[in-house]
């Protein structure tokens, strides 16, 4: 069965080595020009046996099959060296260097400042400019200028580029590597009178086509009569400016499971796809007529895709349907899953860094959930009535996507919307109303009153949405989050659906007994996995900018004692610990800032950890955080041991008077500390043989203590 499966999808057969080769060429790095000499070597073969037939007469066909595969998982990896050496910009960096760049997109609003990615043009090095590439990321100081930038906008400014920031605690989302793997490799900050616009309508014009389409849309919503969060849903749904949203309505989109709505994506497109496909059916039946469909569908998907900014994600969605569309079309026994397989082998020699990429990911999950499982579900739901069978259908579509992703969105996002079928089946045919309205709008534009009719029914349409899932979102237990899988858990999971799936469409026992084997695994694993988080002990000093955090964990609680002056820091505390916590299985966390503790107030917990004025006792372990108000802590002429002094003050003394009131075994230089501070500290300690970790630069401080 699998062998015919795999002879009616060859592509499938094809992209499984390129994809293994493009994650071993990010996983090494090897010398493109040996990759090529392996590749030309490896066709010179296979062009030997198909002149000599050498397999073929000595029945030796695996042998060709062989060589194939190798062929496309050398490509992989010359692939992803091809990306590595394109032109950089990184290349002639020499100090401080003139940077002409491009932005590739809106800019971003931040709480104090406008983040955009942009093209590096050219750099200026050493009195001559030098053309170049690579894409760098730009925060702008809020003002007017930084306001109404725009994509194609070309800039000039002086480089002071730093590294894209990892702070190295435990679990953290690694936001470095994320954008490493997009292209993105330095950042910097630019100040009010850091940069000067130069031109205006750079880059590609059909890029810049879709930016005028997109902004001319928005301002014709809001001339109109839309705003707030109307207006937000409305530019994020049909024009994919999802920067336009605010947190609020986000977070409602979200717990209510509706947040993939709000991203143009591959359901966007797949709900324009089905309506045109099925719409325009009539036209098979003419001479001519299935040749007109594939051209108003390709032409309509693609006009989409240029509306919405021709985003990563719609490019891909749109790539997708494309070959689906063909291959249903123009072939008679089309197969979905070698046109889902084409679309993605293609996608990926463009740019092979769509393998990591979350979106590209599920994207395709989903729409092999629909493919595969969808038609089942549905059968088992359908009604005589037609209302009920096509809500029935609704409930399957999102069932089927849902259980194809929802491993993979617990693996990346930690939580699982509970009433998801509820929410699809109202928002989909809104989300659909919306979306040809919004087609509707652009072409009546200019036509204000037609135009003005259209915006309020759209609006409508939209409001009622936000209602919906706003009244979804109060619903008891709306989402269950704060779950950690591993990966493989992740994968374990994918083999309880697939095999059930399997189990339920065949009918055999055979399929029962895989998924009986994985959900027992699975329960092992986590059982293990609460054993050791029943069992845990551990200390983390984490690295945060501006804060000393030092976290506590015993068994499933969580005791954070944390300094952050006189700012207020929990939002940002839990923005970078969350992650650990939920990892760690902690069902009660505690926060201590040490303003109150300063005050001489005691506090005793589990009879594990004892805090007073700076001093922290917990599993033999003993501590003292040196800060602004714990300086005369321990000058009363009696000298303290401890293992760890943690250096918390800015403005403190020297590590030399420290050393006449407190004794310790290593001093640790907090994230708090300016960097310029840490260097005197670091060559303080250095020439006076003290050992030093400084946590900027070393990263989050793990304690070790004896059971």
């Amino acid at each position: 069965m699998l062998n015919r499966f795999f002879s009616e999808v060859p592509f499938l057969r094809l992209i499984l080595p390129f994809c293994l080769g493009i994650l071993s060429g990010f996983a090494t790095q090897l010398e493109r020009n040996f990759l090529i000499v392996v590749l030309v070597f490896l066709l010179m073969i296979i062009g030997v046996d198909l002149i000599l037939k050498i397999s073929s007469k000595f029945s030796r066909e695996w042998i060709y099959g062989i060589i194939l595969q190798l062929i496309l998982f050398v490509s992989g990896l010359i692939v992803v060296e091809l990306r590595r050496s394109t032109p950089d910009y990184r290349d002639h960096l020499n100090g401080h260097n003139l940077i002409i760049a491009d932005l590739v997109e809106f800019p971003e609003k931040k709480p104090n400042s406008y983040k955009a990615i942009a093209r590096v043009r050219a750099v200026k090095n050493q009195g001559n400019w030098k053309q170049t590439g690579g894409r760098c990321l730009i925060y702008f100081r809020k003002d007017d200028n930084s306001r109404n930038l725009m994509p194609g906008d070309r800039i000039i400014f002086s480089s002071r580029f730093s590294e894209i920031p990892f702070n190295g605690n435990p679990y953290e989302f690694n936001y470095k590597k994320y954008m490493h793997r997009h292209g993105v490799f330095k950042q910097i900050f630019l100040e009010t009178d850091g940069w000067e616009k130069i031109g205006e309508n750079k880059g590609s014009p059909l890029l810049l086509a879709a930016v005028k389409m997109q902004n001319h849309l928005f301002q014709k919503y809001m001339e109109y009569g839309m705003k707030d969060d109307v207006l937000e849903v409305a530019g994020a749904l049909t024009l994919g400016l999802r920067e336009k949203l605010g947190d609020e309505i986000k977070q409602s989109y979200r717990v209510s499971g509706a947040v993939h709505i709000l991203a143009i994506s591959g359901l966007h497109v797949g709900i324009l796809y089905m309506v045109l496909f099925y719409s325009l059916s009539f036209l098979k039946k003419t001479r001519y007529g299935k040749i007109v469909m594939v051209l108003v569908i390709l032409c309509a998907l693609w006009f989409f895709a240029l509306l919405t900014g021709l985003s990563p994600s719609v490019l891909r969605a749109s790539t997708m349907f494309s070959f689906v569309l063909i291959g249903q079309s123009l072939r008679r026994h089309s197969n979905v899953y070698n046109s889902l397989a084409i679309s993605a082998f293609i996608l990926l020699f463009i740019n092979p860094t769509l393998i990591s990429n979350v979106g590209f990911q599920l994207s395709y999950c989903a729409v092999l959930g629909i493919v595969i499982l969808q038609p089942r579900l549905h059968n088992l739901m359908r009604s005589r009535l037609w209302l009920i069978d096509k809500i029935s259908g609704l409930i399957a579509v999102s069932i089927a996507a849902q259980l194809a992703a929802f491993p993979l969105s617990l693996y990346y996002f930690h939580q699982f919307p509970v009433y998801f079928w509820l929410t699809n089946i109202i928002v989909i045919p809104f989300t659909t109303l919306i979306l040809y309205s919004g087609f509707l709008f652009f072409v009546f534009s200019f036509q204000p009153l037609v135009a003005g009719f259209i915006g309020k029914v759209q609006a409508l349409l939209i409001n009622g949405m936000n209602v919906s899932v706003e009244t979804i979102r109060d619903f008891p237990i709306s989402i269950i989050d704060e779950v950690y899988i591993s990966e493989a858990e992740s994968v374990i999971l994918y083999c309880i659906v697939i095999f059930t799936s399997l189990f339920l469409i065949r009918k055999k026992g055979a399929f029962f007994l895989p998924v009986l084997g994985s959900v027992l695994l699975l329960l092992s694993i986590n059982l293990y996995q609460l054993y050791g988080e029943l069992r845990q002990k551990s200390v983390v000093l984490y690295n945060i900018n501006g804060v000393t955090a030092i976290n506590f964990i015993n068994g499933r609680t969580s005791y954070m004692v944390y300094d952050a002056g006189k700012k207020n820091m929990e939002n940002q505390l839990n923005y970078y610990t969350e992650n650990h916590m939920i990892a760690s299985g902690i069902n009660k966390a505690v926060m201590f800032s040490l303003a109150p503790v300063s005050k001489g107030r005691t506090v005793f917990h589990d009879n594990s950890l004892f805090l007073h004025n700076g001093f922290i006792s917990y599993n033999n372990l003993h501590f003292f955080i040196y800060f602004d108000g714990f300086q005369g802590a321990f000058n009363d002429g009696k000298k303290v041991n401890v293992d760890y002094l943690i250096y918390s003050n800015p403005e403190g003394m020297n590590v030399s008077n420290l050393k006449k009131g407190i004794v310790f075994n290593e001093l640790i230089i907090s994230s708090m500390i300016p960097e310029w501070k840490v260097r005197l500290l670091k060559e303080e300690c250095d020439r006076n043989n003290i050992s030093c970790y400084r946590v900027r630069d070393d990263g989050p401080y793990i304690f070790g203590f004896e059971k």
